[in-house]
């Protein structure tokens, strides 16, 4: 079982303006890759809000400005996804809006796979906590990162998810959400 999670760190408001990728990929309950990629948004949406630059992810214009465009990443995360048994993303709906955002944006093909949201999961599985934030989530099940980062972020979405496994005795994320109520989503349908 091969779970891949993705996540995506914006300059800005345009969902085309992603200036950091990061995917976490985690075979048969191991993690097994993990990568980060600083990533220069197109012309039009590189400019960067001072309060994702101070109170989230830290990134400025010059941290990305001889980094590739998405497009050149492209391909090697494309790939990571579609070999995926299932997508996962913290908050999916900004990520996977991203994605697609940004795929038309370059005229790339828009792959197939099927993706869930662990934040909507959470929601089910423990609905008692305070909130059901990736970093109040990753407390509960003890786990330390650097939140808004966006290969921490896609660890801990990741082992979040292994660990709403467990915590259902799911052996895969199909059962988990089987027992959660939850129909998986697919991209590009």
């Amino acid at each position: 079982m091969t779970i891949t999670s993705l996540d995506f760190e914006t300059a800005n408001q345009s969902r085309v303006s992603i200036c950091a990728a990061g995917i976490a990929v985690f075979e048969n309950g191991s993690l097994t890759e993990s990568r980060h990629w600083l990533v220069r948004p197109p012309k039009g949406h590189g400019w960067f809000l001072p309060e994702f630059t101070e109170d989230c992810h830290g990134l400025t214009w010059f941290d990305v400005q001889d980094a590739p465009e998405f497009s050149a990443i492209a391909p090697e995360l494309l790939e990571r996804l579609t070999r995926a048994d299932i997508v996962i993303a913290h908050n999916a709906q900004f990520d996977i809006g991203a994605l697609r955002a940004t795929l038309d944006h370059f005229g790339l093909a828009c792959p197939e796979f099927d993706y869930l949201c662990t934040y909507r999961v959470a929601e089910r599985i423990w609905p008692d906590l305070p909130n059901h934030q990736l970093n109040t989530l990753a407390a509960h099940i003890g786990h330390e990162f650097h939140h808004h980062h966006a290969q921490a972020d896609a660890e801990a979405a990741g082992r979040v998810l292994l660990a709403m496994m467990k915590h259902q005795n799911a052996k895969t994320p199909r059962e988990l959400l089987q027992k959660a109520a939850i129909v998986p989503r697919r991209f590009c349908q």
